[in-house]
This record gives C-alpha cells, structure tokens and sequence, in this order.
C-alpha cells in the first residue's frame, strides 16, 4: 500500500474517529436529559455514532471507504485510550473508557464501512 493512500486514510480517519467519540458524548447528554442513562446505554450509543461514521466513510468514499472507516474506529479507539489513562481507577464508565469501548469504535466502524456496499448490491 502506498504512503500516499495511508496518509489520505489517516487524514480522512482524524476527524471521523473525533465525529464518533463527539457523537457519543453528544447523544449521551441529550439521552440523559430524558431518561436516566448507564454505562450500557452509553456502550449502544458508541456503537450506533461508529456505525454511522462508518457508513459515511464508505459514502463519501466509495473505494477508499473502508480504510477510512477502519482509521476512523482506530482514532476513536486511542481516543477512549487516553482517557481511559487519564481518569481515576474505578470511575463509572469503565465499560465505555474502557478495552470493551475500543473494541466496539473499531469494530462497528468497520462493520459500517463494510456493509454498505452489500446493502446497495441486496437492494438492486
């Protein structure tokens, strides 16, 4: 894989991976205006924002898409990591800040990023 075709994947994967952990923290305080949320509501939210990312980077992208779905999750991912190490052992959102979180902003990230194109073809 060429140099150039990594760089424009991490440039793309910046702003989508900051989208996914923005979208989360977003929808959360909206969600926690009108219900009470938890850890596992926060978890579902994080899937759906690197879902939808993902899916936006295939759309944008049609070729390119899925690496700047995959770059995106990995930016949401060291994202959750570093405040992961930067909050107090114990805190309340373990599961989100947390190797379940990453895991989840990669996977979904590129779960949107690979479907999408097997949606258009199943429609047609």
């Amino acid at each position: 894989m060429k140099r150039k075709a990594i760089l424009s994947y991490i440039f793309v994967g910046i702003p989508g991976g900051c989208l996914i952990f923005m979208g989360m923290l977003m929808f959360n305080a909206v969600l926690g205006l009108l219900v009470s949320t938890n850890q596992w509501t926060m978890l579902v939210i994080l899937c759906l924002t690197s879902l939808i990312v993902g899916l936006l980077a295939r759309l944008m992208r049609p070729y390119h898409g899925l690496g700047s779905a995959v770059a995106a999750g990995i930016v949401a991912a060291g994202i959750i990591l570093a405040l992961r190490l930067a909050s107090a052992p114990g805190s309340e959102a373990g599961l989100v800040f947390g190797p379940v979180g990453m895991f989840a902003a990669i996977a979904f990230s590129t779960f949107g990023g690979w479907i999408l194109p097997r949606l258009r073809n199943h429609s047609k």
